[in-house]
Parts: C-alpha cells; sequence; structure tokens
C-alpha cells in the first residue's frame, strides 16, 4: 500500500485484471559498474542486498512541470532531476534510493607497487558497516548525530556518506556540479531501521517503507527504472 505499483496490484488480484507496470529499455553501456564501484558488505544480516547503478554526464537542474507537480501531489518537495527522479520511483515502486555524487565517493588505496609508492583505485568504495560507537555524522538536514554500534552506515573508504535506509549525507548529496551519479537501491533490515530511526527521532519516507519491510527482489528494478528517468 505504499506505492502506486502496490495499490494497483492489490486491485489486480482482487479484479483479475491485468498488472501493468513501465517497461524498461536496456540502457547498459559498455562499460561495466563493477569497473567504476566496488561494493563491501561487512554486516549481510542488516543489508542482505545491495545494487550500485552508474550514470554518467548528468545535468543537474529543475525538473520538467510533470515531475515536479507529481510529487507535490503526495507531499514530497522538489529538489533536482535527479533526487526527484529517486522520490518518484519510491512512490511507484515503494522502493527507496539513494543518489550520490559519484565523485565525492573516496576511492580505495592501492598497496605499494614496485616502485614503493601507493597508488589508489579507479574504483569509488561503498561499505556497508555498522557505525562504531560515537561515530559523528551530519546527514542532509544539516543535523550532526551521534550514532551507535547498532546504526548502519553507508560508507566510503574514509567517512560515513548515508544513514542506511533513513537519510544520505551531506558530504555525497547531488548538488549543482554533480555530472556522475551513484544509485543505491538496497534492501535493509526492517526491525534495525525501526530501531535506528527512533533512537535518532527521525523519520523519512525511506524509513517509513524499509522498516515495514520493502521487497528485496526489486531492487535492480528500481534502479533500472531510476537509470532510465534519469536519462
Amino acid at each position: 500500500w505504499n506505492s502506486v505499483i502496490g495499490i494497483a496490484r492489490e486491485i489486480a488480484a482482487l479484479t483479475g485484471n491485468p498488472l501493468k507496470i513501465p517497461g524498461i529499455r536496456d540502457q547498459r553501456s559498455g562499460e561495466k559498474v563493477q569497473d567504476l564501484v566496488a561494493v563491501r558488505i561487512e554486516d549481510a544480516e542488516l543489508c542482505p542486498r545491495y545494487t550500485a547503478r552508474v550514470v554518467k554526464g548528468v545535468k543537474i537542474g529543475p525538473s520538467p512541470e510533470w515531475l515536479r507537480s507529481t510529487l507535490e501531489k503526495v507531499g514530497i518537495r522538489s529538489i533536482n532531476n535527479v533526487v526527484d527522479v529517486t522520490n518518484f520511483v519510491m512512490m511507484e515502486i515503494g522502493q527507496p534510493l539513494h543518489a550520490f555524487d559519484y565523485h565525492l565517493v573516496a576511492r580505495a588505496s592501492r598497496p605499494c607497487d614496485q616502485t614503493g609508492t601507493h597508488g589508489q583505485d579507479a574504483r569509488a568504495t561503498i561499505i556497508v558497516r555498522r557505525a562504531t560507537q560515537g561515530e559523528k555524522f551530519k546527514t542532509l538536514d544539516n543535523v550532526e548525530r551521534t550514532l551507535s554500534a547498532d546504526t548502519l552506515l553507508i560508507a566510503d573508504e574514509q567517512k560515513g556518506i548515508a544513514l542506511a535506509g533513513i537519510m544520505g549525507g551531506q558530504n555525497t548529496e547531488i548538488n549543482d556540479h554533480t555530472k556522475d551519479v551513484l544509485i543505491e537501491s538496497a534492501y535493509f533490515n526492517p526491525t534495525n531501521i525501526r530501531r535506528t530511526s527512533k533512537m535518532l527521532g527521525l523519520r523519512s519516507e525511506s524509513s517509513y517503507r524499509f522498516e515495514r519491510g520493502a521487497d528485496v527482489g526489486i531492487c535492480d528494478w528500481a534502479s533500472r527504472r531510476a537509470a532510465q528517468l534519469i536519462l
């Protein structure tokens, strides 16, 4: 009941009418996402599935009128074309998404080479881990929060970049200079999201859905749908 397609699925079951969902074109480039992003899940119990997709060459700006008005009708403020797409897909299919500025996600350091110099991995690194007790993190609402060891954090090699399933961080948010976008579509443990949301006093459209149990089977579909709409 937390998405348009979810409601349509219920109606289809009751009436016997066929369920219609948007078709998605295959828009993969020759470049593999594995060459752009490394994902490391350190707590598979709290995050059994994490998908990452990269869309290159975006131009950040206001959303078209149809997208702005659609979101505003359900009480969501328009922010920019990329963030609005992630919110649109969430309301459409019930899968919360998050968009990072790809170039603000830190790269991993490579071990010393034969010359004795350290290199840097060309790939952005996403780490899904528990926060350390007392770790500080500033969310998109400009509030610095103190986390507990039970908090699931999306991080890179240097810092936290999002409160898993609840809210992103200021340090990797989409901005006017963003050129490449990393789309997160994942499944997070409902009990953990609910506990963290309550502890921090932070509710969001995303946490509302994750704490009730999202569909682990639609992560990739939602990610591809968002990429298509962004393109």
